[in-house]
């Protein structure tokens, strides 16, 4: 008998707030531009240092350079960014994005995102020390190495997904996956794509009721809610399922 593969859950941790309430109610997922990222060595903020690796590494003609820093520049202006983690039990993402466990935790279905209107590159980042230089270095021996493939913008576009998928190894317990459009805005999805939603430790059980209360219409019947608690034995989460 074949199996089919688990569809991959993505979570997303958010306070319980108007903001909060505004993505489910008007089920909209908000595509972030790279300069509004909250790490200053990545992105936007550290485009240039990484190219500056890169050349430093691998010697290019100024004139090449300067065409690949202008359509970087461009990229990074219009490119639009969602993460989310593939944990929901990390106890600092509750506290850091979720409001000190006060929050809540979607649980998306990335394919469904995927199947139902929303055109977006799936990766996961990588968490390394030094600017991933050795890997942009590697991709553009790769593209020489073909001459039908070898232009500029498909260097340009791997040296992209570079930057914007590699990130400093103290952030490695996010386990972070980003959803990337070539546009930054909102990208409506249907209720189907949310698979869950759990509530954090010290959420207000007026809070609770209240999300339960907006949520409980019939296309919203299939969610899985669960209620976060402490394990009995270990330093960890819980989750019982309560809806």
């Amino acid at each position: 008998m074949i199996r089919l593969p688990k569809p991959r859950i993505l979570f997303k941790y958010r306070k319980f707030d108007k903001s909060s309430l505004e993505l489910l109610l008007n089920r909209e997922l908000w595509f972030a531009k790279a300069d509004t990222l909250n790490d200053p060595f990545e992105a936007s903020s550290s485009f240039s240092n990484v190219l500056n690796a890169v050349w430093e590494h691998y010697p290019m003609p100024l004139h090449v350079r300067v065409k690949y820093e202008e359509a970087l520049k461009h990229s990074l202006q219009t490119v639009g960014i969602c993460s989310f983690s593939k944990a929901r039990k990390n106890q600092l993402m509750w506290s850091h994005y979720a409001d000190e466990h006060k929050g809540i935790c979607i649980g998306f279905k990335e394919e469904y995102l995927r199947e139902n209107g929303v055109k977006f590159f799936g990766t996961n980042v990588e968490y390394q020390d030094n600017y991933p230089f050795d890997d942009i270095i590697k991709r553009i021996h790769h593209f020489e190495k073909g001459n039908s493939y070898n232009g500029l913008d498909n260097i340009a576009g791997d040296i992209l997904l570079s930057i914007l998928t590699t990130k400093y190894t103290s952030w490695k317990y996010e386990r972070e996956r980003r959803l990337i459009v070539q546009n930054f805005g909102a990208r409506k999805f249907e209720p189907l794509a949310v698979n869950s939603i759990a509530l954090g430790l010290r959420m207000n059980e007026r809070d609770k009721k209240t999300l339960q209360t907006l949520l409980s219409g019939p296309e919203w019947s299939h969610l899985k809610w669960f209620q976060s608690t402490k394990s009995s034995t270990k330093y960890s989460l819980d989750f019982i399922r309560i809806g």
